[in-house]
């Protein structure tokens, strides 16, 4: 995250954009250039991780060239790239650990060797590339279109998870001024949110009741019976303001470079049940476990429950591989089973009662509908109890008082 916060930023766009759409005129040096940008910033930040990317991309356009010539066949380029991801993701993700307990946290062997925390998106877009080669989705394969692809800078800290093809097929080749101002303003709004919004406002109007309720032992008798509910919904909406604020960052340089990334956050609390929240937030990340876990699971069982918690225990376990981030898989998995069954009784329902010559809606419905809102809205909110705390025992205990404390405040009031 910290590409966007670095003092050689601006400097280097300013600089780099000019050579882009004026010095530049062939789109093969466009790309050359963007890569060659990309790698020396990244090298700054991460040096020895900036060398085994292009290894990590070398490899990945190696399989799909063997698979291509008919020398690899699709199910051991399959395990091929998913055993290279889950290793890199490992060594990514939980090697700095062993590496702070071994050298210590400002060691220079830990600031260059431990690797960026955009590894995830880096491996997920080599895993997707892959995958969209063997089902026929891509057909070519170029070193250098799959590099500048992978490591373009922008995407590179917290996605969002653009596709390949959608990553060039919605590219202006030539300088687009409407675009330009496009990102401008997605710059300018990704930074309010992310410093006023997210480091100013949220940490000075809330920032007591995050301190209290996320410490592991809080005395709940101390605080007000509303604090651990707020809690939850403070860290989702600080989650949504925090992510979606490098979204606009990733999507408004992009645009200054003439590439249209995918939105990743469409109206996420304002939605009906947990299926339409998933269709709206992080919404690449959701899309790549749709295409690339829920549909080859169920597949292979025919079975859509199925499907789902393997799709949101991977997102969880993509994020960290603990208790927390399994459970937090498990909460959002079965709650996407409940919402299927739960529209899969409402449809037979509407089917019975125009069958027997009755309006599709009973009456009532037009009173409770509107109830899907806020209950998929504290549902998603009790969920972060899970992934804002280090133990299940402390996350169980936010939820516990979540229901409790405005429970016996009510009956408080009444009595």
């Amino acid at each position: 995250m910290k590409i966007y916060f670095t003092w050689y930023l601006i400097p280097v766009v300013l600089a780099t954009l000019p050579v882009f759409w004026l010095v530049l005129r062939r789109d093969t040096w466009r790309l050359v250039f963007a890569l060659v940008v990309s790698l020396g910033v990244l090298a700054v930040l991460h040096p020895i991780f900036a060398a085994i990317a292009l290894g990590l991309i070398a490899v990945a356009w190696q399989i799909v060239e063997l698979h291509k010539a008919r020398r690899l066949s699709g199910g051991r380029a399959v395990l091929l790239i998913v055993t290279i991801a889950i290793v890199t993701l490992a060594i990514g993700k939980y090697g700095q650990r062993g590496a702070i307990a071994v050298w210590g946290r400002d060691d220079p062997i830990v600031t260059y060797l431990v690797m960026p925390l955009g590894i995830s998106y880096f491996v997920f877009r080599l895993l997707q590339y892959v995958f969209d080669h063997l089902r026929g989705v891509i057909t070519e394969n170029s070193f250098l279109r799959l590099a500048a692809f992978v490591m373009w800078l922008p995407a590179f800290p917290a996605g969002p998870l653009e596709t390949y093809q959608g990553f060039y097929q919605k590219r202006s080749p030539t300088f687009d001024r409407q675009l330009f101002y496009e990102g401008l303003r997605r710059i300018a709004l990704g930074y309010f949110k992310k410093v006023f919004v997210v480091d100013f406002f949220i940490v000075t109007f809330f920032g007591d009741i995050m301190k209290t309720v996320g410490r592991p032992f809080f005395d709940a008798s101390a605080t007000n019976a509303w604090w651990p509910l707020a809690y939850v919904v403070i860290v989702f909406v600080r989650a949504y303001f925090d992510l979606s604020a490098y979204t606009d960052l990733a999507i408004g340089f992009s645009r200054l470079f003439g590439f249209r990334l995918m939105e990743n956050f469409h109206y996420p609390f304002w939605k009906a049940n947990l299926s339409e929240f998933w269709r709206g937030w992080h919404i690449s990340l959701s899309s790549w476990c749709r295409n690339n876990v829920y549909f080859p699971v169920f597949g292979l069982t025919r079975k859509p429950w199925l499907g789902l918690y393997a799709s949101m225990l991977t997102m969880g376990l993509w994020h960290y591989v603990d208790w927390n981030w399994t459970l937090w898989g498990l909460w959002h998995g079965t709650g996407l089973v409940v919402v299927a069954w739960w529209e899969r009784r409402k449809k037979a329902r509407k089917k019975a009662r125009k069958k027997a010559g009755k309006p599709a809606a009973a009456g009532y419905e037009r009173y409770t509908k509107w109830l899907g809102y806020p209950v998929t809205f504290l549902y998603v909110a009790l969920g972060y109890a899970f992934v804002s705390t280090h133990t299940p025992r402390h996350a169980l205990k936010i939820m516990a008082l979540c229901i409790m404390g405005p429970v016996e405040w009510l009956v408080g009031l009444i009595t």
